[in-house]
C-alpha cells in the first residue's frame, strides 16, 4: 500500500476522533480506512488507537507518531507547493484558534488577508479552552498568557495592559476609587476563566497591594462584562485590548493608573517551525503587522489619552449597593 496514503488516513482518523468520518471527507470506505490504518500499525509494529464502539482514542504511541506524521505531510505539501510559482501562492484552508474575546481584533486581519489572498478559505475558531493544535488539526493560534509553556513554536507579538475600568455613569452614581482598597467598597465584575480573577495585586514603587474584590457579576465572555459595565452598573478588570474602541471614544476610564497590574503576552503558536505552508507564512506576518513583535501595547491610548474624570465624590451619592432616591 501506499505509505503516504496510510498516514494522510492516519491524520485524519486521528482528527477526526471517527473512522466513519475519516472515511467520508477522504472519499473511502470504512472497510478501507481501517485497512489503510491496520497497514500502518503493521509497519511500525504499535498500536495507534484504543478502539471502542463508542469512540476512537489515540494511544501514546499515536500521539508521537501524529506529531512525526504532520511533520511529514507538512514537508510533502510545502514540496508540492514550492513547484512552480502558481503553486507557491497561498491557498488552502486556514484552521485558526483564539480566545473568544480576541475574535474583534482578528476579525480585521484576516478579512485583509483574504482580501490579498483570494484563494485563501479560513476556518476561525474561538474557544476559551487551550486547543491542542496538533490532535485538532489546527495551522495557528493566537493565545493570551503571562507565559507559555513551550508546547509550540510562539511568536510574540504584543502585550496588553490589565485595568480596572468604569463608565462616567458608574462614578456619578458611586464615586470614583481613589486606592486600590477603595475596591472592596465597588461593585466589581469578575472574568471566570480560566479561573475566576476576584481578587488583585497592584504594585508600585516595589510595593504589592493585594485586593480582594466586591463582585458582584461572574462571566466567561467578557464582552458581556463590558457591556454591564459601560450602562454603569459596575467597574471591570479587562486587558486593553478589549477596551480600545470603548478608551478612545471617551465611553470608558481607566482607574488607578498609577499602579501596575500583571498585563499578558499576546502570541501566535503553532506546531513546527520547519516547513511552513505559504498560507501559514502570510498570516503569521500578517499578525505581525497588525500588533507588533511582542514589545509594546497597541492598545493602550497613549499619554493624555486617558486623563480621569474629576476626582470628587459628592455627598448625596450613595454607596455601592444601596437604591439611589428618585427624584422629581
Amino acid at each position: 500500500m501506499d505509505p503516504l496514503l496510510d498516514m494522510q488516513v492516519f491524520v485524519r482518523v486521528a482528527q477526526l476522533a471517527r473512522f466513519a468520518a475519516a472515511a467520508r471527507e477522504l472519499q473511502l470506505s470504512p472497510a478501507a480506512v481501517t485497512k489503510h490504518v491496520n497497514a500502518l500499525e503493521a509497519r511500525i509494529g504499535a498500536r495507534l488507537f484504543d478502539r471502542t464502539t463508542r469512540q476512537v482514542a489515540l494511544t501514546e504511541a499515536g500521539r508521537v507518531y501524529l506529531e512525526r506524521c504532520l511533520e511529514c505531510l507538512h514537508a510533502f505539501e510545502d514540496a508540492q507547493a514550492s513547484i512552480g510559482e502558481l503553486a507557491a501562492r497561498p491557498t488552502g484552508l486556514l484552521r485558526v484558534t483564539a480566545p473568544i474575546d480576541f475574535g474583534e481584533n482578528l476579525a480585521p486581519v484576516l478579512a485583509g488577508l483574504m482580501d490579498s489572498h483570494p484563494e485563501l478559505v479560513v476556518d476561525l475558531r474561538l474557544s476559551n479552552r487551550v486547543v491542542d493544535l496538533v490532535e485538532e488539526g489546527v495551522d495557528v493560534g493566537v493565545r493570551v498568557a503571562r507565559s507559555l509553556d513551550g508546547t509550540y513554536v510562539a511568536r510574540p507579538l504584543a502585550r496588553s495592559r490589565l485595568a480596572v475600568m468604569g463608565a462616567p455613569a458608574y462614578f456619578r452614581r458611586y464615586g470614583r476609587p481613589q486606592r486600590p482598597e477603595d475596591l472592596a467598597q465597588h461593585r466589581c465584575f469578575a472574568f471566570t476563566e480560566p479561573r475566576p480573577m476576584q481578587e488583585l495585586a497592584f504594585t508600585r514603587a516595589g510595593q504589592e497591594t493585594r485586593v480582594k474584590l466586591n463582585v458582584v457579576m461572574l462571566s466567561n465572555n467578557g464582552e458581556a462584562l463590558m457591556t454591564a459595565m459601560r450602562r454603569g452598573v459596575g467597574l471591570v478588570v479587562a486587558p486593553s485590548f478589549m477596551a480600545r474602541n470603548d478608551l478612545e471614544a471617551g465611553q470608558v476610564q481607566p482607574l488607578l493608573t498609577e499602579w501596575s497590574l500583571p498585563g499578558f503576552c499576546v502570541y501566535a503558536v503553532y506546531p513546527h517551525r520547519r516547513y511552513l505552508l505559504p498560507k501559514v507564512r502570510v498570516f503569521l506576518d500578517a499578525l505581525a503587522a497588525a500588533f507588533g513583535d511582542g514589545s509594546r501595547d497597541p492598545w493602550w491610548p497613549e499619554p493624555g489619552a486617558d486623563a480621569p474624570v474629576a476626582r470628587r465624590r459628592p455627598a448625596q451619592h450613595p454607596r455601592p449597593g444601596t437604591r439611589r432616591a428618585r427624584t422629581a
